[in-house]
């Protein structure tokens, strides 16, 4: 299991950036050229280019190269899947935490 958990925490390393999670989110919809991504987050492409090293280093995105131009995709769509159980889980305790902020100042919220 030890393998297994440090293999984890270096792909939450990876993932461990707003930027990269968009990035993530993004390519759930589907593979996608640099150009588009450059775009799309509004991102130079030196700042796309060291994130997305990243994100293919730890096998989270794959590229692929047509011509000149590059493309990106999911290794895997469960990547995705588990980004979205955790943003869930950050909003039920957002909510819940609203909640409490209403009951101790009902004013507050």
């Amino acid at each position: 299991m030890d393998k297994i958990f440090r293999m984890q925490c270096s792909i939450c390393k990876a993932l461990g950036h707003p930027l990269r999670l968009a990035i993530v989110d993004r390519l759930s919809e589907g593979e996608s050229p640099a150009a588009d991504l450059i775009a799309d987050l509004e991102l130079s492409k030196a700042t796309l280019s060291k994130h997305m090293s990243l994100l293919t280093r730890e096998g989270i995105v794959e590229p692929r190269r047509e011509g000149r131009r590059i493309y990106y995709r999911l290794t895997d769509p469960e990547i995705h899947k588990a980004c979205a159980i955790m943003r869930s889980i950050l909003y039920r305790r957002l909510k819940a935490g609203e909640r409490l902020a209403s009951a101790i100042h009902p004013a507050a919220v």
